[in-house]
């Protein structure tokens, strides 16, 4: 991967063939939104607008073409979110401007791609119709609304981990490139201030009252506290020098008790950010 990021920073020729084909690729669109976020970390805005407008064509094909609005919805986010980090250098900024668009796409989602969402919605209704029968319960209208938001916000909140995750890794990329162990030590210090988690919060509360949907508000949120609750791990464990079968364990224990695990995740992040749990490691570490 390394190898590919170097290429990418040959030029602006290089970025954009490397962009564009990775979008074009079915499932490979993070790799070609990684690729706008690294030369927007790395030469500005205006450098990631023009290698972003190249993968916009394949990304375009994909939303009118298959009503696939993904790659669109993680290309942008990813240029915004990264032009914002190069900028504030903050990630708490960086989350909630991500998040803000997240939760805009996930408002528009029912115009952006209506028929897959009456497909689905569709497809959904039948198999609980079948359920409701052989229980001999009463299906209602509700279900169906129900079921309609949680798939708009999963959809907004699957976009906005994707754009998260391809942020990370053009971070990654810029420091194997420039800064040779920078990306380890940033990533372990990110961390929610507490107001920014009371702003959270708070949104939360009041998003219904605007006319949002919570669920929308509630997973968008809850991605950037599952980035600081691993950041956290990785964090302490990196501080421990308890070496990497800790993380190899780590990860399995999340994948054998998914979804448990990311409530607690979620928990140690929140604590985290009243606690300063890696501040106090290094405060009992220090002779």
């Amino acid at each position: 991967m390394r190898d590919l990021a170097a290429f990418v920073m040959r030029g602006p020729r290089q970025a954009a063939i490397v962009a564009f084909v990775c979008t074009l690729i079915p499932m490979l669109f993070w790799l070609g939104a990684a690729v706008v976020g690294l030369v927007t970390l790395r030469q500005g805005f205006s450098k990631g607008l023009a290698i972003l407008i190249w993968a916009l064509i394949p990304a375009l094909g994909w939303w009118l073409g298959m009503q696939d609005p993904g790659a669109l919805v993680v290309l942008v986010n990813t240029l915004l979110m990264a032009a914002v980090l190069r900028a504030t250098v903050s990630w708490q900024l960086t989350f909630v401007s991500g998040a803000a668009w997240s939760v805009l796409i996930g408002i528009l989602i029912p115009w952006l791609a209506p028929e897959l969402i009456e497909m689905l919605v569709g497809m959904a209704d039948q198999v609980f119709q079948e359920l409701a029968k052989d229980a001999d319960l009463e299906y209602t209208g509700e279900v169906q609304d129900s079921f309609r938001s949680l798939m708009i916000a999963s959809f907004a909140a699957t976009f906005f981990g994707i754009a998260l995750g391809a942020l990370c890794l053009a971070r990654a990329w810029q420091a194997q490139l420039y800064n040779p162990g920078g990306w380890q030590e940033e990533f372990y210090r990110i961390r929610f201030e507490p107001k920014l988690l009371l702003g959270m919060m708070l949104a939360m509360f009041v998003a219904p009252y605007l006319g949002i949907d919570a669920t929308l508000v509630f997973l968008i949120a809850l991605l950037p506290i599952l980035v600081c609750g691993i950041a956290l791990v990785h964090g302490l464990i990196g501080m421990k020098k308890l070496g990497g079968q800790w993380l190899i364990g780590f990860y399995a224990v999340v994948v054998m008790l998914f979804p448990t695990t990311l409530f607690l995740i979620a928990m140690m992040a929140i604590l985290d950010s009243v606690m300063n749990f890696r501040s106090r490691v290094e405060s009992q570490s220090t002779p």
